[in-house]
């Protein structure tokens, strides 16, 4: 949104160009008849948001964009949109001679060859748009590379990405009449009938799994998880070659901890019978490399597609995705990832729960986009070592801990405490969060409250007389940010509410904190922070203390948070815990300390793998693994038997008579 020429990284218009500037591709009348049949059509600006999707940002003249922005503003707060509440509202907001005067916005009325064509003139201001876009783009890579601000392979995949966000769309839709949606939904499923079709997704290979499932659905994120050994990289390899090998769409398989090379030499072993270890270390005879050939042609014919990078964040599983989309437009087959927790976080947060519930969420906005299927390998949490049940729960999958039944939360509607336990399967209500930019509290939605099992418990006490038993991975706030239980020890600072604001506001802290008692806390917490334990200094540790005095303390001084000293941690036996997940935050208020949630679930489908001689050696059901499917948003729950035979690596079909 600028009427300056653009320059390259010499201060020319182009590379090569020699005569200064050129002017960026623009269409000037085109933007002046959207504006002025804005004007005078009531119907125009709604075709424009939800078909054109039309952005302030897509005017090459601020003030025609200044001008657009104004009639959102108007369409959103449902008022008429005409020349004189165009020009009152501008002049409040004060930009009134930035958008061009009274006498710009009258002109515009006059400057429409036909309001009718209005989406077509759209039309030609985003295209303009687009183009610019591009040329930025393309300037911004030059000078990148001129200035060799990275490597070579990073400079690369910073162009690529560059180009692929100019070109991708916005993927929003309108609404569609219940009559259309179910017209399309009831051809399906009377084709469906009449094949006597029962898997309608991508087929995982395992009929006892599909019969479940009905193969894995495009748009669905399937999480597959279970703790190391288990055997859920062979699972997942399984599913890539069976889905490659049965279907005719394309398979991507992110591999950031197997090379392509372990990954190829797992497909032969598997497609061939031979053991992986005789295949590593070439004691296979020579009357068996037929069979392994056999299955090499087998494998190089079908449509797999492998990706070994080691450092992948969910915004190059896109741009990668997209581009093999792009190749194939029948659509693909299946997307998988090994695995989550290895994957690269947008910067966003430095929080790792936090980051993990963003990328679980973008990789369901990716299946939503190229309706397909993703899958997720997943590490499970430790919890599950700790019980004498080892079969994975849902709570083990996610990244925080648990709280005691008779923890008490601040609901601030109310200005009432709840034990947590009593609010199992409300969702809806609010509590108290910190906002950490602000350090104030701030009220937010909770989606779900929920039991996660049996857990051992320790008891956490402070100085201040406040106590808070939980799981040893539940995290609390402290100075250097958040940590899990069983990393915190007395003499560590934690976050508690200054003050609570509902119907009683009660005040938690002494009233008479002052900003010299807040920072004198704060310095000695920096001081006994890990920052100084790693041997960075008292002169480090002073600096550091001095920076936050004059900024952060500033806040601080008249925050919401109070930091109290923890006095003791120990074990106080096991009992049945509860969770809750915060909208925003992720964070409230249980006994007036500040404690992290839980990070609810995007995944459409959830699995676990559990084999129990891992377990015990003398088990019964040797060579059995369970595959417990522990949520499944549109269909039934169960256990699958298959039968794993490790030496190849693989999973096959269960054909025994015991049925666990």
């Amino acid at each position: 949104m600028s009427d300056r020429p653009f320059t390259n990284g010499n201060g020319n218009g182009a590379a090569g160009a020699a005569d200064g500037p050129i002017t960026p591709p623009q269409n000037l009348e085109a933007e002046q008849s959207v504006l002025g049949a804005v004007l005078l059509s009531d119907t125009a600006l709604p075709a424009l948001i939800i078909d054109e999707r039309l952005q302030p940002d897509d005017f090459y003249r601020e003030d025609h964009g200044i001008v657009f922005a104004s009639m959102l503003d108007l369409h959103n707060g449902g008022e008429p949109i005409d020349a004189l509440t165009l020009v009152e509202h501008l002049k409040q907001a004060g930009r009134l001679e930035a958008a061009g005067g009274r006498a710009a916005v009258d002109l515009l009325a006059s400057s429409v060859p036909a309001v009718g064509h209005v989406r077509q003139y759209a039309r030609i201001v985003k295209e303009n748009a687009m183009l610019r876009r591009l040329l930025r783009a393309a300037y911004d890579i030059q000078a990148r590379v001129l200035a060799h601000e990275a490597p070579p392979r990073e400079l690369v995949d910073i162009a690529e990405r560059s180009i692929l966000e100019v070109a991708h769309e916005d993927s929003r839709k309108d609404f569609r009449a219940i009559n259309d949606v179910l017209d399309v939904e009831i051809t399906k499923l009377e084709e469906l009938s009449r094949e006597g079709k029962a898997i309608t997704g991508t087929p995982s290979g395992f009929d006892d799994l599909d019969n479940i499932t009905g193969g894995f659905q495009p748009g669905n994120l399937i999480v597959l998880a279970a703790r190391p050994s288990m055997g859920k990289s062979a699972l997942m390899a399984n599913f890539a070659e069976n889905a490659a090998l049965g279907t005719a769409k394309p398979v991507a398989l992110f591999s950031l901890e197997m090379s392509e090379s372990e990954l190829a030499q797992r497909f032969i072993a598997s497609q061939a019978s031979i053991k992986g270890d005789d295949l590593r270390k070439g004691r296979v005879p020579g009357s068996r490399w037929g069979k392994i050939m056999e299955a090499s042609n087998r494998l190089a014919k079908s449509p797999l597609f492998i990706d070994d990078s080691s450092d992948l964040s969910v915004l190059d599983v896109r741009a990668k995705a997209r581009r093999l989309l792009q190749q194939h437009p029948d659509g693909l087959g299946l997307i998988l990832i090994d695995y989550l927790q290895l994957m690269r976080g947008d910067g966003r947060t430095d929080n790792r729960v936090e980051q993990i519930g963003q990328i679980s969420r973008g990789l369901k906005t990716l299946a939503r986009e190229l309706e397909c299927p993703v899958i997720a390998l997943s590490q499970l949490n430790r919890g599950v070592e700790q019980r004498t049940d080892k079969r994975p729960l849902l709570s083990d999958l996610r990244e925080s801990g648990c709280l005691a039944g008779e923890t008490r939360v601040f609901l601030p509607d109310a200005g009432v405490y709840r034990r947590i336990d009593e609010l199992v399967g409300r969702r809806g209500f609010r509590v108290l969060a910190v906002n950490r930019e602000t350090w104030k509290l701030e009220p937010c939605r909770v989606t779900n409250a929920f039991s996660t099992g049996r857990k051992p418990i320790l008891a956490l006490r402070t100085k201040l007389g406040k106590r808070l038993r939980a799981t040893a991975n539940h995290r609390f706030l402290t100075v250097a940010g958040w940590r899990r239980l069983d990393e915190l020890a007395p003499n560590t600072f934690i976050a508690l509410p200054r003050r609570l604001r509902g119907p009683s506001t009660p005040t938690m802290a002494p009233a008479a904190v002052t900003a010299r008692d807040l920072q004198a806390q704060l310095a000695t917490a920096y001081c006994g922070s890990t920052l100084y334990k790693r041997n960075l200094g008292r002169e480090r540790a002073a600096r550091l203390a001095e920076i936050a005095g004059s900024g952060q303390l500033g806040r601080l001084a008249d925050s919401d948070i109070y930091w109290d000293r923890i006095v003791a941690i120990e074990a106080d036996g096991e009992e049945e815990v509860y969770d809750l997940t915060v909208d925003r935050l992720h964070n409230f208020v249980a006994e007036d300390i500040v404690v992290h949630n839980s990070i609810e679930q995007d995944a459409d489908l959830v699995m676990f793998i559990y084999r129990d001689e891992y377990y015990d050696r003398e088990s019964e059901r040797e060579g059995i693994a369970d595959v417990i499917i522990s949520k499944h948003r549109n269909g039934g729950l169960g256990t699958v038997e298959l039968t794993f035979q490790k030496e190849y690596p693989r999973f096959m079909s269960y054909v025994g008579d015991d049925r666990y």
